[in-house]
């Protein structure tokens, strides 16, 4: 085995332990297992405890594993808001269901919406992206008769498969509105039934209350329709 190939896979074989560590052997000395826990919650990470043992086994530290907990289940506790479920799910990112019965519920409101509506959008680019190839295979001078007879009925699926994309975001999109209408109405229920406020911030409040009351029986009728062709912006022109 010549040099070159040795050092090439002397790097990969670094590149692949160093994937596979979870902690830095600094990180084991220093011991601060509940600022490791307080950071592994806070980025929504499963509980680590038992393979940061393993692994700082070899440099003969064990893991406080309460000190740990403890850090986790803090860290946790900013991860798993609603806020913070929208961000999650609008960027595609997989949930491992980490967060305590408390709080999961917080975060799937703001989670389970936005990443269907976030994969209905991928999924209508995706189709947008394999019609505009076909139709550009299609624009190809001389094409073969077989060849474009072949593309002009992949052309076909692909425009439905559009269509039927298309159709789920819009779906998607009104989930995703009336979630927030729902979220709002509530809200301002609750500062209506809290009270002191003055008879005009009430009136303005109840006014605002009733006209999203009206947009949301809207909306919940046109999901018992089938192919509606209204769009958000149609909805936020209309409320």
């Amino acid at each position: 085995m010549n040099l070159l190939v040795r050092l090439t896979l002397g790097l990969f074989s670094l590149i692949l332990v160093s994937a596979c560590t979870a902690i830095s052997e600094e990180e084991c000395r220093l011991g601060d297992w509940y600022q490791v826990g307080l950071q592994d919650g806070q980025a929504g990470k499963k509980n680590y405890a038992a393979t940061y043992n393993k692994e700082c086994g070899e440099y003969k530290v064990k893991v406080d594993r309460t000190l740990y907990n403890e850090g986790r289940a803090e860290g946790l506790k900013s991860f798993c808001t609603y806020e913070n479920g929208v961000v999650q799910g609008s960027s595609l990112n997989g949930y491992s269901r980490v967060c305590p019965a408390s709080l999961s519920k917080a975060f799937l409101d703001g989670y389970t919406p936005h990443y269907n509506l976030a994969k209905a959008k991928r999924a209508v680019g995706d189709a947008e992206s394999k019609l505009a190839d076909i139709k550009s295979q299609l624009g190809e001078e001389n094409l073969e008769k077989d060849k474009k007879k072949n593309l002009k009925s992949q052309l076909k699926s692909a425009t439905a498969r559009l269509e039927r994309a298309q159709s789920e975001m819009r779906k998607q999109e009104m989930t995703v509105e009336l979630h927030k209408t729902n979220r709002e109405i509530e809200h301002i229920q609750a500062q209506l039934d809290a009270g002191d406020l003055s008879s005009t911030r009430t009136q303005q409040l109840a006014k605002r209350r009733d006209k999203l009351i009206e947009k949301r029986d809207f909306i919940e009728k046109l999901n018992q329709a089938s192919n509606t062709i209204i769009t958000i912006k149609d909805l936020a022109d209309m409320f």
